[in-house]
């Protein structure tokens, strides 16, 4: 990319812009850890809404899913139109009536709460090994490498620990970590949303440039990326599709992706700074129309991009194994100079948001569920903000250090990372049934999170999906354990539908040992199961008229992806 004069302003302007707004909403906000970690009864729906929507886009996202676009084509948009409206139902009648009226702090505390000490001390070791050494530096790797590939900047090779890092990369890697992490060090919670509100605008602002953009490149419109998609341009796919057939959606839906929606710190912790129970359910109705626009940004320019090489433009023309240069492709030749600095800045911040969002959770994990509770349980307000602010600025050293090994790491990385999204599955089985089931046990839940990301390896290399016997001959014999021909018609080394059969494994193995041990019945574990009083909204909330309803809005929203399903279908 080209170092056009207004491009640069653009961009230092975003900068300046992030750090004014997060400094200005940050005032004050460091007198109790409340209003610090979580702006505790002072957020408003609509800031929740887009705080959440932004933090869960990032460069990471905007690679790989318009790479997957450009391979596989509508397919993966069921992600966003048939998966959100079940799972954001969930977080608004299920789980922030008992995470609020709970006054639930972090995941891990709620499983304390719910399963006793050792639950949540497993889960919280668990929770922060994933975040700090994985998603965190993943995702500032992921950010610092798309911005190096558009806009490189003239910098000399570094050698760091003896390693050969990219210096573009690497002060791109100080950009992001300096910005984000010194407004979310200085205003906590209320800088990190605020801030989010700005990037959720600037998001889709950049993503609609570029998605016009193609558009109108191609001779027919639309009408070519229907033509192109290698699926038909459904949304339901056969049961021996390679990405996602039509059962690795119900399979993933109550693990993956409740897990992603639901118990993700970084993203539920957003709503624990609403003003009422009211803003935070609203803002889950707003956040789930504005998914709608997701895919315009994250799936489709890969599909335009496939139906511009299919149209004779052998710039987008590129091999399956490449898709994930397709999206940094699309914005070299589809952006003109000029407003390459604004859709720059878009990306920036999809990249900025889950960064803020990431150092806000992890700081909270680090202060509540290892300061407060093993080192100094007493601590007062201002310490548990002292120890955010240290380790806030502690994170954003180490994932500035730690990011550029990744590109070192090759394939082993990449197990790590697959092992890192095992979690999911058993986390979310042990919430359900602590949310569902009353028989559920302490020892069963603590049995699932010590034994789930092993099982789930297991079955991945009993099934194939973990290629064991590539790399050993000698376990070809007998690995995998079924026949190739039923692996391939129901994709059973599929990744979704094996996490799918291993949350299956996780609840039968949890239902037998609750039956042979002893559940806890006390008040505190059954005030976190659900009941039909989550349905409404509790006594005391302000009264408001009917076209503010929570089940009025609630009903439009899955009243409209039923229709957007239904004519995708």
């Amino acid at each position: 990319m080209s170092a056009n004069p207004l491009d640069i302003a653009v961009i230092v302007g975003y900068f300046a812009l992030m750090l004014f707004v997060g400094i200005w909403k940050g005032r004050g906000k460091q007198d109790t850890s409340e209003h610090y970690f979580f702006s505790k009864g002072m957020l408003p729906w609509w800031v929740i809404g887009m705080a959440y929507v932004a933090s869960g886009m990032n460069a990471e996202q905007l690679v790989g899913q318009n790479g997957v676009g450009y391979r596989y084509g509508l397919v993966m948009v069921n992600w966003y139109y048939t998966i959100v409206p079940v799972v954001y139902s969930a977080l608004i009648f299920v789980f922030f009536p008992i995470y609020l009226r709970n006054n639930v702090r972090t995941m891990p505390e709620f499983l304390g709460r719910r399963f006793g000490k050792g639950n949540q001390d497993v889960f919280a070791a668990l929770l922060l090994l994933s975040y700090v050494f994985l998603s965190l530096p993943v995702v500032f790797y992921g950010g610092a490498k798309v911005l190096q590939v558009i806009f490189p900047l003239p910098v000399p090779e570094l050698q760091l620990a003896g390693f050969s890092v990219n210096g573009s990369l690497f002060c791109w890697l100080v950009v992001l970590a300096l910005v984000a992490g010194i407004y979310t060090t200085y205003g906590g919670m209320s800088s990190m949303v605020y801030t989010a509100v700005v990037q959720f605008a600037l998001i889709f602002i950049s993503g609609f440039i570029i998605f016009y953009r193609g558009i109108i490149r191609l001779p027919n419109g639309w009408q070519d990326v229907v033509a192109a998609d290698p699926g038909g341009y459904h949304l339901i796919q056969p049961t021996n599709h390679d990405l996602i057939p039509w059962h690795a959606i119900l399979l993933t839906l109550f693990g993956l992706h409740l897990f992603y929606s639901c118990m993700n710190q970084a993203l539920v912790q957003r709503g624990f700074g609403a003003r009422t129970e009211w803003d935070a359910r609203m803002a889950i109705i707003v956040a789930g129309f504005a998914v709608f626009l997701r895919p315009f940004i994250e799936i489709f320019p890969g599909m335009i991009a496939r139906a511009l090489a299919a149209a004779g433009d052998s710039s987008f023309a590129m091999e399956q194994q490449a898709v994930d240069a397709v999206f940094p492709v699309i914005v070299n030749q589809l952006v003109p100079s000029g407003l390459k600095g604004l859709v720059l800045v878009g990306i920036l911040s999809s990249i900025m948001s889950t960064i803020a969002a990431l150092l806000n959770s992890i700081s909270t994990l680090i202060t509540f569920d290892v300061y407060r509770k093993w080192i100094r349980p007493k601590a007062a307000d201002r310490e548990l903000v002292r120890v955010g602010l240290v380790a806030t600025l502690g994170l954003m050293l180490f994932s500035v250090l730690y990011s550029p090994v990744i590109e070192h790491l090759g394939g082993i990385f990449m197990y790590f990372q697959a092992a890192a999204s095992y979690l999911a599955v058993p986390i979310a089985t042990v919430f359900l049934f602590g949310i569902f089931w009353r028989r559920a046990t302490p020892a069963a839940s603590l049995a699932i999170l010590i034994i789930g990301i092993p099982l789930g390896v297991v079955i991945g290399i009993l099934l194939g999906a973990i290629p064991l016997a590539d790399r050993f001959p000698q376990f070809a014999a007998f690995i995998p354990i079924l026949p190739q021909h039923v692996i391939d018609a129901y994709s059973l080394d599929n990744f979704f539908v094996q996490a799918g059969i291993t949350q299956i494994v996780c609840s039968v193995v949890l239902i037998v040992v609750s039956l042979f041990t002893v559940p806890r019945v006390d008040d505190e574990a059954l005030s976190l199961m659900w009941s039909r009083e989550c349905i409404r909204l509790p006594k005391g909330e302000p009264g408001r008229p009917f076209f503010e309803s929570v089940g009025l809005w609630w009903g439009v929203f899955v009243l409209f992806y039923v229709v957007v399903v239904a004519y995708l279908w």
